[in-house]
Parts: structure tokens; C-alpha cells; sequence
């Protein structure tokens, strides 16, 4: 692993004329391979693999390395401090302006999520509100609690109208390179204070580079019971939420 790393940051760095930028850029090259490699390998593959993976998502070293020269170009160096507070001002200007305006690279929808609302489809009708606490981390991503509900779903053919507690969250990370975590990958339970217990099934809402919404569906919650705690995660590896309603859960 730590020869297919160094031989990557070889490459990279020869391109690089200045050896003050070139350290830098080796320091932290080979230390964004690693941390890369090791979270593929928190995904259950190989080393070898996770490595090779790590480098091949980085590209063509010597593409990398003339941009990283430019970059550091001998110009920078003169740059005042003055002009480098200015240049940041006018960044952040410019990257509210898009937000607010919904406009060019940083429009909202590419880097921030909707407004968490329930019910998670249009069709459906909250009953009564509720509330939602905890936050965790799931394989290294972030999840954390947004809105709780209790829901009469819709009917449908496959499944007669019924009340339902839902909970909206959000995942997030902060590795570009990575994908949103799946729902699918995620084993969910709900408990209540009685001792019931059941299955959760996750919905994908929306996502963002960065980010995705879920919502959890509490399959055949308590009737009677105002209070749950959801458990996302495997033993080890889990965020545990606490769900509590305004109003008890009706019979169906």
C-alpha cells in the first residue's frame, strides 16, 4: 500500500518546481490516499484494492502535479495579506449571492438539502406532531435527527391507509470523493418503553453532493404507545434516535 502510495506522490511532486510546495503537497496527498484507502476498507474491501482504488480516483498524477505547479506559481508568495483577506471576502460574497440567487456553481440544490418536512410523501396526512433527538456517526457517516410525525399514509392497493410514525434525518460526510451512504446498507429496529419492537424501512428523499435525506417508516408501531428509540447501525456501528409524539399511536 505504501509503495503504490509514494510512487503516486513521486510522480505528482516531480512537476512541482518549488520544494517548499512540493513537501506540502506530499504531506497532504499522501495522507488524503490514506485516509481514502481506510475508509474503503471500513466498506469491507481489500487493502491491496482499497489502495489501488484510492490512487486510481486521484487520476493521472502528472495531469495533478501541472496543476498543483501552477497553483504555487512564484507569483503567489507576493500576494499581501491585504490581498488574500480581499479575495476571501470576495468568495464568500460571491457564494452567498448564488445561494440566495440560485444561480451558477453554488446553487442551493447542489450543496444544501430542502427543508426537512413531513410527511414524506404529498399524498399522505399528519395526525399529530412530534419531536426527535440524537445524533451518531454510521460507517463514518453523520446522521442526525431532523422531525418526527405520526402519519395516516394513503391508500393504495398493496396497503390500506393506516397510521404511521415518520421520522426525517440527514446523512452527511465531507469527503467529496465518496459516494451517500445507502439506505439499503443500514439495518434499522424500533423499540417502545412496553417492550414492542419492529422493523424500520428507509426512503432516499432527496440528497446533495454531500448529503442525503432519509425518511423511517416504523412498520406496525405500538398502538398506545407515544414514545420510541430507533437504532440505525450494527453493534459497534450504530446512532440510536428517541422519537417522541404528541399524541399516542391509534389502532389501525
Amino acid at each position: 500500500m505504501e509503495d503504490g502510495f509514494h510512487s503516486y506522490c513521486d510522480k505528482v511532486c516531480s512537476l512541482i518546481r518549488r520544494p517548499s510546495a512540493r513537501e506540502a503537497a506530499r504531506k497532504e496527498l499522501l495522507a488524503h490516499l490514506e485516509d481514502h484507502a481506510a475508509v474503503l476498507e471500513e466498506r469491507g474491501i481489500p487493502a491491496d484494492l482499497a489502495a489501488r482504488q484510492a490512487v486510481e480516483s486521484m487520476g493521472d498524477p502528472y495531469a495533478l502535479g501541472r496543476q498543483l505547479d501552477r497553483c504555487h506559481d512564484s507569483l503567489l508568495p507576493r500576494l499581501s495579506r491585504l490581498q488574500a483577506i480581499a479575495a476571501c471576502v470576495l468568495f464568500f460574497f460571491g457564494f452567498m449571492i448564488g445561494l440566495i440567487q440560485t444561480t451558477g456553481c453554488f446553487r442551493h440544490e447542489n450543496f444544501l438539502l430542502p427543508a426537512s418536512s413531513l410527511p414524506c410523501w404529498p399524498m399522505e396526512t399528519v395526525l399529530a406532531g412530534g419531536s426527535v433527538n440524537g445524533a451518531g456517526k454510521v460507517g463514518g457517516y453523520t446522521i442526525r435527527a431532523r422531525e418526527a410525525a405520526l402519519v395516516q399514509t394513503d391508500d393504495t392497493p398493496s396497503a390500506p391507509a393506516h397510521p404511521e410514525v415518520q421520522v426525517s434525518v440527514t446523512v452527511s460526510h465531507w469527503q467529496p470523493w465518496l459516494d451517500n451512504l445507502h439506505y439499503a446498507n443500514v439495518p434499522a429496529v424500533w423499540h417502545d418503553l412496553a417492550g414492542g419492537s419492529g422493523t424500520v424501512e428507509i426512503d432516499g428523499t432527496s440528497s446533495t453532493l454531500l448529503a442525503s435525506r432519509w425518511c423511517l417508516h416504523l412498520e406496525d408501531a405500538t398502538p398506545g404507545s407515544r414514545r420510541f428509540s430507533i437504532t440505525l447501525g450494527r453493534p459497534g456501528d450504530q446512532c440510536i434516535l428517541n422519537v417522541f409524539l404528541d399524541e399516542e399511536v391509534p389502532s389501525s
